[in-house]
């Protein structure tokens, strides 16, 4: 993939986007940029909250890790997206890990240079509000699905979610996840064990209604997921 500008990345982000021109041009030239490896660990739990980060190329995933060791992926942060925002807002420290899935070039805003940013700008002030709201909100979702959907239910969501942001239509009309998404993975995603993942998708698979092959999802029959879906809501 060819790196994003920055000001494009800027513009483009659901943070910052809507900025004119003046705005970008001096937000732009507060970044610097870094590049991570394959596995490579940004941040981790704990550590301060002293910037925040958009992806030019490349993928994050945010993790947390348990008391006792068990490991859920919070989100999959791809080229085009910015993460990191709440600690840097609050000056608090990291809630979570960042980890990159893959050789990924980053742009870094640090908040010594954020803050007095967003102290003149009242429009992005307005715009960082929605944001946090979004954010709440969807983390209210999370906790009512884990809460109240069964593992089929969910699953199916997490799939069909992914498929709307990563899917690749193939000539057959089905629906490939544009991910690298082994089944580990995914159950950290789901907060479940693999196994528990793996004897779904294969009953999935037997009906038709998915193919696996290794790290990859298809959907072919994306209805049939929705189903599903709408049988565990109204459960």
């Amino acid at each position: 993939m060819v790196l994003q500008d920055k000001k494009a990345l800027l513009g483009n982000s659901e943070l910052l986007g809507g900025l004119d021109d003046d705005m970008l041009d001096k937000l732009s030239s507060l970044t610097v940029t870094r590049k991570l490896q394959k596995n490579e660990t940004l941040f981790v739990k704990g550590d301060p909250g002293d910037s925040f980060f958009g992806v030019q190329d490349g993928k994050i995933k945010i993790v947390t890790t348990s008391p006792n060791g068990k490991e859920v992926t919070l989100n999959i942060i791809e080229s085009g997206q910015f993460f990191g925002e709440i600690a840097m807002l609050d000056g608090m420290d990291r809630t979570a890990d960042a980890i990159a899935m893959e050789k990924t070039d980053l742009l870094v805003i640090q908040r010594r240079d954020f803050i007095p940013f967003l102290e003149k700008h009242p429009k992005l002030c307005i715009q960082v509000m929605q944001l946090l709201c979004r954010r709440v909100r969807l983390t209210s979702e999370m906790v009512e699905d884990a809460a109240f959907l069964p593992l089929d239910g969910r699953l199916a969501k997490r799939l069909l979610n992914l498929a709307d942001l990563y899917g690749e239509e193939q000539e057959n009309g089905s629906v490939l996840i544009g991910l690298n998404l082994p089944q580990q993975e995914l159950a950290r995603m789901m907060g479940t064990s693999r196994e528990s993942v793996n004897k779904q998708l294969q009953v999935w698979r037997n009906e038709g209604w998915i193919e696996l092959a290794r790290g990859k999802v298809t959907i072919c029959d994306p209805d049939a997921l929705q189903n599903v879906l709408d049988a565990a809501e109204f459960d």
